[in-house]
């Protein structure tokens, strides 16, 4: 009889932790950084600064620098996925705060779940319909609550919202293709691809609406290297051991980070509606998980 495989190492769980760390706290940077930069100019800046930093490991590593030939066409749709979703994370960013974008993200789990269910055809139980229904709950209770100071952020909110799909999408295309061709190569050709259309629209709007400052520089190699370079390299080797549930099980960790990291560096309100809307968030994904988990 063939023998199992064995269970992941927690070292895969710690992959999948450190880039939920580095993205927690990519909320709080990407604020700062936008004190200079505009969003287009954030975003080709931070990916270029990834993925010379992943080419850097591979060419250090000796590993091949690109995928294999067969998957360099969903490699190029990763790309434009990257780069479209931090494009509109970063335009959410001028127009509400790091909390509560932190708690909207925590929902990309339950979207997950939902693309397996549509694409790879996996029945979602009773039980995982509650969930689905509790986080949508928690989601719109962010939302219909926004600090007077902040008028916009209904309209950065949804971005963010947004921002869940696309992330989705990257998750569940990027698992096969990672487990043929390799976390990094494959992480570092879709980085820099994701360039490209960033720096196009950079071109459009410009790069800087302000004069930098060390803030914002120092905000932005923490973008660069930390959220794109560690963040995805660490999410990719998780992805490939884990899979796109378990890794994006770990989402539940990052809103309490982008809290710390606000409340250290930004002094942003938190409110009791944030408090309880994120708890809903949490409180469905982990019903999803759950229920995905025992099929109850």
């Amino acid at each position: 009889m063939p023998t199992a495989p064995p269970p992941p190492s927690w070292r895969c769980y710690g992959w999948g932790l450190l880039s939920t760390l580095c993205w927690g706290l990519s909320f709080v940077w990407v604020r700062i950084a936008l004190e200079g930069l505009t969003p287009c100019g954030l975003v080709w800046m931070r990916l270029s600064i990834g993925a010379a930093i992943l080419y850097g490991l591979l060419a250090a590593s000796r590993r091949a620098l690109l995928p294999a030939r067969g998957d360099r066409l969903l490699c190029a749709l990763l790309g434009l996925l990257v780069s479209a979703h931090l494009l509109i994370q970063s335009a959410a960013m001028e127009l509400t705060t790091a909390i509560r974008a932190g708690w909207i993200v925590a929902f990309i789990p339950v979207v997950v779940a939902l693309g397996a269910g549509v694409f790879q055809r996996e029945r979602m139980s009773q039980g995982g319909w509650l969930g689905v229904a509790i986080s949508t709950a928690g989601v719109l209770l962010l939302t219909s609550f926004r600090p007077a100071e902040l008028a916009q952020a209904g309209s950065g909110d949804l971005l963010v919202f947004a921002s869940c799909f696309t992330w989705a999408a990257y998750t569940l295309i990027s698992v096969a293709v990672i487990r043929r061709s390799g976390a990094l190569a494959v992480t570092a050709f879709a980085m820099a691809l994701a360039v490209l259309p960033a720096a196009a629209a950079a071109l459009a709007t410009g790069t800087w609406h302000a004069p930098p400052t060390l803030r914002t520089f120092a905000s932005l190699l923490l973008l660069g290297v930390l959220a794109n370079g560690v963040g995805f390299w660490a999410f990719a080797r998780s992805i490939q051991v884990l899979g796109a549930q378990r890794t994006s099980a770990l989402q539940y960790v990052q809103p309490f980070v982008t809290l710390a990291g606000s409340a250290l560096l930004l002094c942003e309100p938190f409110t009791a509606s944030a408090l309880l809307g994120g708890g809903l968030v949490l409180l469905g994904v982990w019903r999803v998980q759950r229920a995905r988990i025992r099929g109850a």
